[in-house]
Protein backbone atom coordinates (compact mmCIF):
# COMPACT_ATOMS: atom_id res chain seq x y z
CA UNK A 1 0.00 0.00 0.00
CA UNK A 2 1.48 3.66 -0.66
CA UNK A 3 2.03 5.62 2.43
CA UNK A 4 -1.06 8.36 1.71
CA UNK A 5 -2.99 5.23 2.19
CA UNK A 6 -1.43 3.39 5.05
CA UNK A 7 -1.80 7.61 6.68
CA UNK A 8 -5.22 7.88 5.72
CA UNK A 9 -6.11 4.13 7.01
CA UNK A 10 -3.96 4.97 10.38
CA UNK A 11 -5.97 8.24 10.99
CA UNK A 12 -9.07 6.41 11.23
CA UNK A 13 -7.94 4.07 13.76
CA UNK A 14 -6.46 6.66 15.27
CA UNK A 15 -9.60 9.01 15.54
CA UNK A 16 -11.26 5.67 16.72
CA UNK A 17 -8.89 5.06 19.52
CA UNK A 18 -8.76 8.19 20.78
CA UNK A 19 -12.49 8.02 21.36
CA UNK A 20 -12.11 4.70 22.66
CA UNK A 21 -9.53 5.97 25.67
CA UNK A 22 -12.06 8.67 26.56
CA UNK A 23 -14.76 6.33 27.28
CA UNK A 24 -12.54 4.12 29.38
CA UNK A 25 -11.54 6.64 30.91
CA UNK A 26 -14.70 8.60 31.61
CA UNK A 27 -16.21 5.40 32.52
CA UNK A 28 -13.50 4.26 35.33
CA UNK A 29 -13.65 8.14 36.75
CA UNK A 30 -17.81 7.37 36.78
CA UNK A 31 -16.40 4.68 38.93
CA UNK A 32 -14.20 6.62 41.27
CA UNK A 33 -11.37 5.54 40.08
CA UNK A 34 -8.68 8.49 39.85
CA UNK A 35 -7.87 9.49 36.25
CA UNK A 36 -3.87 9.41 36.22
CA UNK A 37 -4.85 5.46 37.36
CA UNK A 38 -6.80 5.22 34.59
CA UNK A 39 -4.17 6.71 32.03
CA UNK A 40 -1.26 4.80 33.35
CA UNK A 41 -3.42 1.59 32.96
CA UNK A 42 -4.48 2.34 29.31
CA UNK A 43 -0.85 3.23 28.29
CA UNK A 44 0.45 -0.50 29.93
CA UNK A 45 -2.39 -2.45 28.38
CA UNK A 46 -1.97 -0.75 24.97
CA UNK A 47 2.20 -1.11 25.06
CA UNK A 48 1.01 -5.20 25.22
CA UNK A 49 -1.48 -4.69 22.26
CA UNK A 50 1.40 -3.17 20.75
CA UNK A 51 3.62 -6.44 21.28
CA UNK A 52 0.94 -8.57 20.35
CA UNK A 53 0.52 -6.46 16.99
CA UNK A 54 4.50 -6.60 16.36
CA UNK A 55 4.21 -9.58 14.10
CA UNK A 56 2.08 -7.85 11.41
CA UNK A 57 3.35 -7.25 8.22
CA UNK A 58 4.87 -3.69 7.83
CA UNK A 59 2.78 -1.71 5.51
CA UNK A 60 -0.57 -3.86 5.67
CA UNK A 61 -3.70 -2.76 5.93
CA UNK A 62 -4.33 -4.28 9.59
CA UNK A 63 -0.85 -2.56 11.14
CA UNK A 64 -1.80 0.57 10.23
CA UNK A 65 -5.20 0.49 11.26
CA UNK A 66 -4.70 -1.41 14.61
CA UNK A 67 -0.54 -0.79 15.68
CA UNK A 68 0.15 2.37 14.10
CA UNK A 69 -3.67 4.53 14.40
CA UNK A 70 -5.85 2.50 16.93
CA UNK A 71 -3.36 1.55 19.42
CA UNK A 72 -1.20 4.99 18.64
CA UNK A 73 -4.77 7.06 19.51
CA UNK A 74 -5.94 4.61 22.65
CA UNK A 75 -2.32 5.44 24.12
CA UNK A 76 -1.19 9.22 25.12
CA UNK A 77 2.37 10.35 26.33
CA UNK A 78 1.05 13.61 26.66
CA UNK A 79 -1.98 13.12 29.20
CA UNK A 80 0.71 11.06 31.18
CA UNK A 81 3.00 14.04 30.93
CA UNK A 82 0.32 16.09 32.06
CA UNK A 83 -0.69 14.08 34.84
CA UNK A 84 2.88 13.94 36.18
CA UNK A 85 2.78 17.83 36.33
CA UNK A 86 -0.62 18.07 37.63
CA UNK A 87 0.01 15.81 40.36
CA UNK A 88 3.32 17.09 41.55
CA UNK A 89 1.88 20.87 41.71
CA UNK A 90 -1.02 19.11 43.87
CA UNK A 91 2.09 17.96 46.32
CA UNK A 92 1.88 14.51 45.54
CA UNK A 93 5.32 13.73 44.55
CA UNK A 94 5.20 9.81 44.86
CA UNK A 95 2.34 9.80 42.71
CA UNK A 96 3.97 12.18 39.86
CA UNK A 97 6.88 9.62 40.13
CA UNK A 98 4.49 6.38 39.97
CA UNK A 99 3.09 7.76 36.95
CA UNK A 100 6.86 8.63 35.41
CA UNK A 101 8.54 4.89 36.36
CA UNK A 102 4.76 2.98 35.96
CA UNK A 103 4.35 3.99 32.33
CA UNK A 104 7.92 4.41 31.17
CA UNK A 105 8.96 0.86 32.63
CA UNK A 106 5.29 -0.74 32.64
CA UNK A 107 4.81 -0.11 29.05
CA UNK A 108 8.05 -1.87 27.66
CA UNK A 109 7.63 -4.47 29.83
CA UNK A 110 4.40 -5.55 29.00
CA UNK A 111 5.00 -4.89 25.39
CA UNK A 112 8.01 -7.24 25.45
CA UNK A 113 6.10 -9.76 27.26
CA UNK A 114 3.04 -10.02 25.00
CA UNK A 115 5.72 -10.13 22.04
CA UNK A 116 7.36 -13.01 23.58
CA UNK A 117 4.17 -14.78 24.05
CA UNK A 118 2.65 -14.28 20.74
CA UNK A 119 5.58 -14.84 19.00
CA UNK A 120 4.54 -18.27 17.89
CA UNK A 121 1.25 -17.38 17.24
CA UNK A 122 -0.48 -15.66 14.60
CA UNK A 123 -1.00 -12.08 15.36
CA UNK A 124 -4.50 -11.97 13.71
CA UNK A 125 -5.95 -14.43 15.45
CA UNK A 126 -4.47 -12.84 18.94
CA UNK A 127 -5.65 -9.43 18.34
CA UNK A 128 -9.41 -10.63 17.59
CA UNK A 129 -9.61 -12.34 20.78
CA UNK A 130 -9.42 -8.86 22.22
CA UNK A 131 -13.17 -7.55 22.68
CA UNK A 132 -14.48 -4.63 23.46
CA UNK A 133 -17.31 -4.62 26.58
CA UNK A 134 -20.25 -3.04 25.34
CA UNK A 135 -20.88 -0.10 27.68
CA UNK A 136 -24.32 0.97 29.43
CA UNK A 137 -26.69 2.51 27.92
CA UNK A 138 -27.29 5.12 30.61
CA UNK A 139 -23.95 6.93 29.83
CA UNK A 140 -24.14 6.30 25.72
CA UNK A 141 -25.12 10.07 25.44
CA UNK A 142 -22.28 10.92 27.25
CA UNK A 143 -19.79 9.29 24.71
CA UNK A 144 -21.73 10.18 21.84
CA UNK A 145 -21.99 14.08 22.79
CA UNK A 146 -17.94 13.98 22.41
CA UNK A 147 -17.65 11.71 19.23
CA UNK A 148 -16.94 13.96 16.90
CA UNK A 149 -14.34 16.28 18.56
CA UNK A 150 -12.23 13.81 20.30
CA UNK A 151 -12.13 11.34 16.67
CA UNK A 152 -11.49 14.83 14.61
CA UNK A 153 -8.61 15.69 16.87
CA UNK A 154 -7.09 12.17 17.12
CA UNK A 155 -7.74 11.69 12.74
CA UNK A 156 -6.01 14.92 13.00
CA UNK A 157 -3.27 14.10 15.40
CA UNK A 158 -2.43 10.67 13.87
CA UNK A 159 -1.93 11.96 10.29
CA UNK A 160 0.75 13.96 11.39
CA UNK A 161 2.10 11.53 13.86
CA UNK A 162 2.14 8.90 11.46
CA UNK A 163 3.38 10.97 8.52
CA UNK A 164 6.14 12.48 9.95
CA UNK A 165 7.08 8.74 11.19
CA UNK A 166 6.87 7.53 7.60
CA UNK A 167 9.32 10.96 6.79
CA UNK A 168 11.79 10.19 8.96
CA UNK A 169 13.50 7.72 7.06
CA UNK A 170 13.73 9.60 4.12
CA UNK A 171 15.35 12.25 5.83
CA UNK A 172 18.33 9.66 6.71
CA UNK A 173 16.66 10.14 10.48
CA UNK A 174 15.43 7.15 12.87
CA UNK A 175 11.91 6.31 13.23
CA UNK A 176 12.18 7.10 17.51
CA UNK A 177 13.37 10.63 16.51
CA UNK A 178 9.51 11.62 14.94
CA UNK A 179 8.12 9.38 17.74
CA UNK A 180 10.04 11.59 20.32
CA UNK A 181 9.20 14.97 18.03
CA UNK A 182 5.50 14.30 18.40
CA UNK A 183 5.40 13.06 21.53
CA UNK A 184 7.42 16.47 22.87
CA UNK A 185 5.39 18.80 20.93
CA UNK A 186 2.27 17.31 21.69
CA UNK A 187 3.02 17.20 25.65
CA UNK A 188 4.00 21.06 25.59
CA UNK A 189 0.93 21.52 23.29
CA UNK A 190 -1.73 19.24 26.31
CA UNK A 191 0.07 21.43 29.14
CA UNK A 192 -1.08 24.68 26.93
CA UNK A 193 -4.59 23.42 26.48
CA UNK A 194 -5.02 22.19 29.94
CA UNK A 195 -3.58 25.45 31.68
CA UNK A 196 -5.78 27.34 29.01
CA UNK A 197 -9.19 25.38 29.32
CA UNK A 198 -8.69 23.77 33.22
CA UNK A 199 -8.91 24.83 36.72
CA UNK A 200 -7.79 22.37 39.52
CA UNK A 201 -9.62 21.71 42.62
CA UNK A 202 -7.95 20.24 45.67
CA UNK A 203 -7.59 16.44 44.25
CA UNK A 204 -5.73 17.90 41.15
CA UNK A 205 -9.16 16.99 39.35
CA UNK A 206 -9.57 19.17 36.16
CA UNK A 207 -12.53 21.69 36.67
CA UNK A 208 -14.04 23.03 33.20
CA UNK A 209 -15.84 26.41 33.32
CA UNK A 210 -17.96 27.10 30.97
CA UNK A 211 -19.03 23.44 29.20
CA UNK A 212 -17.40 24.80 25.60
CA UNK A 213 -13.98 24.25 27.31
CA UNK A 214 -15.05 21.03 28.33
CA UNK A 215 -15.80 20.42 24.62
CA UNK A 216 -12.38 22.09 23.63
CA UNK A 217 -10.30 19.64 25.86
CA UNK A 218 -11.65 16.63 24.19
CA UNK A 219 -10.79 18.19 20.59
CA UNK A 220 -7.37 19.38 21.62
CA UNK A 221 -6.47 17.62 24.34
CA UNK A 222 -8.05 13.75 24.22
CA UNK A 223 -8.08 14.07 20.43
CA UNK A 224 -5.70 15.98 18.71
CA UNK A 225 -2.28 15.60 21.65
CA UNK A 226 -3.75 12.02 22.27
CA UNK A 227 -3.61 11.09 18.03
CA UNK A 228 -0.21 13.27 18.17
CA UNK A 229 1.77 11.60 21.09
CA UNK A 230 1.51 8.15 21.58
CA UNK A 231 3.14 5.39 24.56
CA UNK A 232 2.15 2.00 22.40
CA UNK A 233 4.70 3.23 19.91
CA UNK A 234 7.46 4.67 22.16
CA UNK A 235 7.47 0.85 24.08
CA UNK A 236 8.04 -0.87 20.82
CA UNK A 237 11.05 1.37 20.05
CA UNK A 238 12.83 1.15 23.40
CA UNK A 239 12.73 -2.78 23.55
CA UNK A 240 13.63 -2.94 19.86
CA UNK A 241 16.55 -0.74 20.95
CA UNK A 242 17.22 -3.10 23.93
CA UNK A 243 18.45 -5.58 21.32
CA UNK A 244 21.36 -3.63 19.93
CA UNK A 245 22.19 -1.96 23.12
CA UNK A 246 20.75 -0.76 26.21
CA UNK A 247 22.29 2.89 26.24
CA UNK A 248 20.00 3.11 23.18
CA UNK A 249 16.74 2.16 24.36
CA UNK A 250 17.75 4.57 28.18
CA UNK A 251 18.45 7.32 25.68
CA UNK A 252 15.44 6.64 23.77
CA UNK A 253 13.16 6.69 27.09
CA UNK A 254 15.35 10.25 28.47
CA UNK A 255 14.57 12.08 25.59
CA UNK A 256 10.85 11.63 25.48
CA UNK A 257 10.43 11.41 29.08
CA UNK A 258 12.98 14.85 29.99
CA UNK A 259 12.00 16.90 27.20
CA UNK A 260 8.17 15.66 26.75
CA UNK A 261 8.23 17.16 30.77
CA UNK A 262 10.18 20.40 29.64
CA UNK A 263 8.03 21.15 27.13
CA UNK A 264 4.88 20.40 29.48
CA UNK A 265 5.47 22.47 31.80
CA UNK A 266 6.89 25.34 29.27
CA UNK A 267 3.54 24.94 27.40
CA UNK A 268 1.35 25.32 30.98
CA UNK A 269 3.71 28.17 31.92
CA UNK A 270 3.05 29.90 28.46
CA UNK A 271 -0.70 29.32 28.87
CA UNK A 272 -0.07 31.25 32.52
CA UNK A 273 1.24 34.19 31.21
CA UNK A 274 -1.10 34.46 28.21
CA UNK A 275 -4.20 34.41 30.49
CA UNK A 276 -3.25 35.19 33.93
CA UNK A 277 -6.40 36.25 35.05
CA UNK A 278 -8.69 33.20 33.85
CA UNK A 279 -7.91 31.38 36.77
CA UNK A 280 -6.03 31.52 39.89
CA UNK A 281 -2.58 29.00 39.91
CA UNK A 282 -3.96 28.52 43.15
CA UNK A 283 -5.74 25.09 43.95
CA UNK A 284 -10.01 25.45 43.74
CA UNK A 285 -11.58 24.01 47.14
CA UNK A 286 -13.39 20.93 46.52
CA UNK A 287 -16.48 22.50 48.05
CA UNK A 288 -16.56 25.51 45.07
CA UNK A 289 -16.26 22.97 41.87
CA UNK A 290 -17.89 23.71 39.04
CA UNK A 291 -20.18 20.61 37.92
Amino acid sequence: MQNHELILIAAVGGGLGAWTRMIVRDECVAQGIASWRVVLWINIVGSALAGMAMPLTSGSFEWALFALGFLGGFTTFSSMCVDIVVQWIVGRRRTAATIAIGTMIGGPLSAWISSFLTAKVDARSAISTVAIVPLAGRRFSHHASGLIGITLGGFIGTSVRVSLQFLAPTLAFPVWTATALVNVIGSGFAGFAFRWLCSLDADGVAIHSPSRRLRLERLLIFGFAGGLTTMSTLSIEIIEAMHDSPLNALLIASVNVVVGLSFTILGWWIAFRWFPMRESMGLIPISNKVK
